[in-house]
């Protein structure tokens, strides 16, 4: 039990770490950014799996546009980038990934985290979580932070 509780608390510290970055006076450099990612990919191998509350507790719909906005504004250097199926090699088709979506993305989906974490508690947050990491944002984390390492060259 002591063990589960201090990988959630990593958890929920990687989610705040990335949160705190939308807090920023000015542009947030790349490496900010690559490091937040990299926690929260890490917090994902440690995170207790959880459950879900039984709570008919919804969080508050949070503004895309809004936060679009705001990631904009912190991020001037990111936008567009090339990517790829992974899984469709004999296609080779090439795709276009937006940076600015991936971290308004991922900072929506996060936002929900820590408010289930502070309202319906870290069962819930972790349960969710590692949904969310495995239907929705960790493509755009692992996506995103392939092109930041391009960037770097």
């Amino acid at each position: 039990m002591f063990e589960g509780f201090c990988l959630n608390v990593s958890m929920i510290e990687a989610v705040k770490g990335f949160l705190s970055l939308l807090d920023q006076d000015g542009p947030v450099g790349d490496e900010a950014l690559a490091k937040a990612l990299d926690a929260l990919a890490l917090a994902c191998h440690d995170t207790t799996l959880g459950t879900p509350s039984e709570s008919g507790a919804e969080p508050p719909l949070e503004d895309y546009r809004h936060i679009r906005r705001r990631v904009e504004e912190l991020f001037p250097d990111l936008g567009l980038y090339g990517t790829a199926d992974p899984l469709g090699v004999s296609h080779a088709q090439a795709l276009v990934g937006d940076a600015i979506d991936d971290i308004s993305d991922i900072a929506r989906d996060l936002r929900e985290i820590f408010w289930r974490w502070r309202n319906l508690g870290p069962d819930d947050a972790c349960w969710h979580f590692r949904l969310g990491y495995q239907a929705h944002w960790g493509r755009h984390l692992h996506e995103l932070r392939l092109y930041l390492h391009a960037k770097q060259f």
